[in-house]
């Protein structure tokens, strides 16, 4: 979304979500494996609300809220460690929820949600029996750290990151996401030089673009083959 959107899109109220929106959560994620009926009970609960870029959405210890689809834009899911810095854990994109497990477990939110783009997302106050299959993706985001070999452990968490694996989201043909080297290392459990190096060899390769905390996936699926290529040779 270009800058000028966002600024014009900030100051508008939540309203009911439109056609496009609708369409891109039924055919996308939890909700595209039920009835019609169903899925229309829940998107007549919802309406969309605009969240500038940088905004916390919810942080660590709130008390438990709407449960939310992400249809445009991107959200930072993060940790808070232990000195009470947030660490980056993953990256939601359009057709993705969030917000359950507090509502679900009754308990405070454990994670901090943060619009990293102009983010559009789908709210239910007054439906919260839904049941999100995110559970996907923290085996996913387990099972990548055992990758023992470095750079298709970092592969994989672009992936991961993009859109392109353990999830049912809108995928874009060159993703781009706003991503720090340091982020990047952390995720893998690398060194910042170690994962410099990684990405310099995928631009020399043009399969990735660097840019000032800014990595594009210029030819996704070759990344994909690759990692599906070093899980069979040493599933």
């Amino acid at each position: 979304m270009k800058a000028t959107d966002a600024a014009n899109m900030k100051d508008k109220m939540p309203s009911a979500a439109r056609g496009n929106d609708k369409e891109l959560l039924r055919s996308h994620g939890w909700l595209s494996r039920t009835s019609p009926a169903f899925q229309n009970a829940v998107l007549a609960r919802g309406s969309v609300n605009v969240i500038p870029a940088g905004k916390v959405v919810y942080e660590v210890g709130d008390p438990p809220g709407p449960i939310m689809a992400v249809v445009g834009g991107y959200v930072s899911l993060s940790t808070v460690s232990r000195d009470g810095q947030p660490k980056l854990s993953h990256l939601l994109r359009p057709g993705q929820w969030f917000g359950a497990a507090a509502i679900l477990a009754r308990e405070p939110r454990r994670v901090r949600v943060t619009a990293v783009t102009a983010l559009r997302n789908d709210g239910w106050r007054q439906f919260v029996g839904i049941i999100v299959d995110n559970s996907d993706v923290a085996v996913g985001i387990a099972r990548d750290l055992m990758i023992r070999d470095s750079t298709t452990r970092c592969l994989a968490v672009l992936l991961r990151l993009t859109g392109y694996r353990y999830s049912d989201c809108q995928r874009e043909e060159q993703p781009e996401i706003e991503l720090t080297q340091e982020d990047l290392a952390h995720l893998a459990n690398l060194s910042r030089n170690a994962t410099g190096t990684i990405l310099r060899e995928l631009q020399k390769a043009h399969l990735i673009e660097i840019s000032y905390k800014r990595l594009k996936l210029l030819k996704p699926e070759i990344l994909v083959g690759r990692v599906r290529k070093h899980e069979r040779d040493h599933g």
